[in-house]
């Protein structure tokens, strides 16, 4: 039994990756990254603190930032049968080789944002503290879905608690950095196939046997800026992101159906680590005219450094440790939009942009409990400013997930599929410039 625990671990280890469509960081805090595509260049919120912390040296006083992301995803999969398969999934293959599509029945994602920030002695020194959490993000398949044994449910978790500092060198050029504790988890649960070396091991643990994992972990980071205003009307951003390297430690559960032999769950733990790469940011924004401003940008993650996934074991014999390959390549996304003050209006402003986003996975390694898919992005969003001390702001984005096709998946069992999706988020955003800051005067 302690060996199919250890073959169980193995085909579990794909699940402790992050299910995101272009790798683990997700930009999508904000209301001018979400409502028109480009923040670094012209970071004139508290969303700063995550997306380019320099932006605090154009946000003296003391404020209060706070936001909430509601993400809806809708995707479409279809699986190919794989050796056995079919002994336990009684569902017809069409003519091209698939399984009935199948979708989940729960995916969505949560991403609330709350900033504090000050200017400390003078004018020209911002501090901030900040709480947010830039990836909450479940998934479920029904319990008789033909994807079932690749995942029933799953959760992941990636919050920050963050202190950033901000200074004005000269009227042209400022300097910023956050610093965070990040707390990560992840759970996810699916049933194990039961064949292992080619080797039908159903009668001992039945064919419908629960495979769960968990784990959690602590963990530092940081994020450097850089932001240049050699014109009024034009503003450039530099950032960067270091590796966070986190260890992920929890249990390992192999519950038998109620057609085994066994009767009783089998107990493993583990640590296993995730990469969360650096990266390295730039953007401008740039006063086309006075009520017109145009913003690009484009993100770097160094995803490359992530080619193998190590696991350290214990309570299981033979083997202290496995190592997955991951071979990620790096990714990148590109964005970019429009800004317009109403004329008449200039409190109303509304925002317009779009994004494409290069997914990390190779088609070996990529999975359908991680089913990484490039994707572009619609960006709309309306920022309304009153007596000039509050900003409310609403955005929308639409992205497109976009088709990939499986075929040479190295996964256990195999995750040869076809999947695209849609995702619809909305952003509320609420601004407050509550008066002065803490200055020496």
């Amino acid at each position: 039994m302690r060996r199919i625990i250890f073959i169980a671990f193995l085909a579990i280890l794909e699940m402790t990756a992050p299910a995101l469509a272009g790798g683990f960081s997700i930009p999508d805090l904000g209301m001018r990254k979400n409502g028109m595509g480009a923040v670094i260049g012209r970071p004139d919120e508290l969303s700063a603190v995550y997306h380019n912390p320099a932006g605090l040296a154009l946000l003296p006083g003391t404020r209060f930032f706070t936001g909430i992301g509601i993400s809806f995803v809708n995707t479409d999969f279809r699986l190919r049968p794989w050796q056995h398969s079919d002994q336990y999934i009684n569902a017809p293959v069409d003519a091209d080789g698939y399984y009935p599509e199948t979708q989940p029945t729960r995916a969505f994602g949560v991403l609330p944002m709350l900033v504090f920030s000050t200017d400390i002695w003078t004018e020209k020194l911002v501090a901030a503290l900040s709480l947010y959490v830039p990836n909450a993000i479940g998934a479920a398949f029904a319990e008789d879905s033909v994807a079932r044994y690749h995942l029933v449910d799953s959760l992941m978790i990636a919050g920050y608690a963050s202190l950033s500092l901000a200074y004005r060198l000269s009227p042209v050029l400022s300097v910023g950095a956050t610093f965070s504790l990040m707390y990560v988890h992840i759970s996810a649960w699916r049933r194990f196939f039961p064949h292992v070396d080619g080797i039908d091991i159903s009668s001992l643990i039945g064919s419908e046997a629960d495979l769960k994992l968990s784990g959690e972990d602590f963990a530092f980071g940081w994020t450097a800026g850089f932001l240049f205003q050699p014109h009024s009307s034009l503003s450039i951003g530099v950032v960067a992101t270091g590796r966070t390297d986190v260890t992920l430690e929890g249990a390992v559960e192999l519950i038998p159906s109620e057609d085994a032999l066994a009767t009783e769950a089998a107990l493993g733990s583990q640590k296993t680590e995730v990469v969360i790469p650096s990266s390295l940011n730039v953007g401008f924004n740039l006063d086309i005219l006075p009520w017109l401003e145009f913003g690009a940008e484009f993100r770097y993650y160094f995803y490359s450094a992530w080619r193998e996934q190590l696991s350290l074991l214990q309570d299981l014999p033979l083997v202290t440790e496995l190592r997955s390959p991951k071979d990620f390549h790096d990714s990148w996304q590109i964005s970019g939009g429009f800004r317009v003050e109403i004329p008449k209006i200039r409190e109303l402003e509304v925002m317009v942009g779009y994004h494409y986003d290069r997914n990390p996975a190779p088609d070996t390694t990529v999975s359908l409990e991680q089913p990484m898919f490039d994707n572009t992005g619609a960006h709309l969003g309306v920022r309304y400013t009153l007596n000039k001390r509050y900003r409310f702001g609403l955005t929308y984005v639409h992205y497109w997930y976009l088709q990939r096709d499986v075929n040479t998946s190295t996964t256990l069992p195999p995750s040869n599929f076809q999947g695209s999706g849609k995702n619809n988020m909305v952003n509320l955003i609420f601004e407050w410039l509550i008066g002065t800051g803490i200055t020496s005067s």
